[in-house]
């Protein structure tokens, strides 16, 4: 008699932990094994607001590029300019002409002493490191005439873009 009954407690008990053990293997998001061995504990993240109470201009340390610069004007038949940009706007003061591989179309640029100009036209001899600042008078490009320059990209949307390829032109040059 006690020997069925003891027989049946151990197999009950030894299929009781077979099917622990083959839930815990089986079903790992359940954690069975945490509370098994102890070790399971119960960890509470407390989250704090955030106030902002100082906002600091973060000037980014943009390199500046050597490039050649000739100046053009509109309607002059010895460059084969007319009075609209290749992007369709018309020609007008504050505009360059860029290698668009380069410097793509609507990129704001500083020119070392010159100001800040916006990319939005190309031409057939602009390749590579080399663009034309628009003057509204032909006497004004002529005396400007064919000068080295420094500029750099100030317009964040392509900032990435045109200082890699901007980089991969100075390291030809050099």
């Amino acid at each position: 008699k006690y020997n069925i009954i003891i027989n049946i407690l151990f197999w009950a008990v030894t299929s009781a932990v077979i099917s622990v053990f083959a839930i815990a293997l089986l079903w790992p998001d359940l954690k069975i094994n945490n509370y098994l061995f102890g070790t399971h504990k119960e960890i509470i993240v407390k989250t704090e607001p955030v106030v902002v109470t100082e906002y600091k201009n973060i000037e980014k340390n943009n390199e500046w590029f050597y490039f050649i610069a000739t100046g053009y004007s509109k309607n002059d038949p010895q460059q084969g300019t007319n009075d609209i940009t290749a992007t369709g706007k018309t020609v007008r003061e504050g505009i360059i002409a860029v290698d668009p591989d380069i410097i793509p179309f609507g990129t704001v640029i500083e020119i070392k002493e010159l100001g800040y100009f916006v990319a939005e036209d190309c031409g057939s001899k602009i390749k590579g490191n080399r663009i034309d600042i628009y003057f509204d008078s032909k006497e004004e490009a002529k005396d400007f005439g064919r000068q080295g320059l420094w500029i750099r990209i100030i317009d964040d949307k392509y900032y990435q873009v045109a200082q890699i390829k901007a980089s991969i032109i100075q390291d030809q040059l050099n």
